[in-house]
């Protein structure tokens, strides 16, 4: 559980996870991470609705993640409990936690957890590897 973010909605402090499964998901819906970065960079009701699908898919994530963990079961997030008549300060900090959550997600897990992946970097050298097979 390293590399959830932790964030209070509605009053509940929950954990936000960007997992495979929720990146795959992201795709279909969003196309690509740059697409789903740019709505969600927005200040408009589709910015809104791209943090709140992100907000429920990633405490979700977490939460089945506590479950086969061991932890008591929380109460799954439905998109109903975010609610528009939040702050405009609440909303920044959710939005805020979003990205967040997703850096960390591809960041490589290692003693230093600030050591960032450059994907870039590493599908060169899998293709190198691949070509010297």
């Amino acid at each position: 559980m390293d590399r959830m973010i932790t964030v209070m909605v509605n009053g509940e402090e929950r954990c936000l996870n960007y997992s495979v499964e929720v990146m795959f998901n992201m795709t279909e819906k969003f196309g690509n991470i740059r697409a789903a970065l740019d709505v969600l960079s927005g200040e408009d009701k589709a910015s809104f609705e791209a943090m709140r699908w992100f907000l429920v898919s990633m405490v979700n994530d977490a939460e089945l993640y506590r479950r086969d963990a061991g932890y008591d079961h929380l109460p799954m997030l439905k998109e109903e409990d975010i609610s528009l008549r939040m702050s405009p300060l609440e909303y920044a900090v959710l939005k805020s936690a979003i990205v967040d959550a997703i850096n960390k997600g591809y960041m490589r897990e290692t003693a230093d957890e600030n050591q960032e992946i450059d994907l870039g970097l590493e599908e060169l050298r899998a293709k190198k590897a691949k070509a010297g097979d």
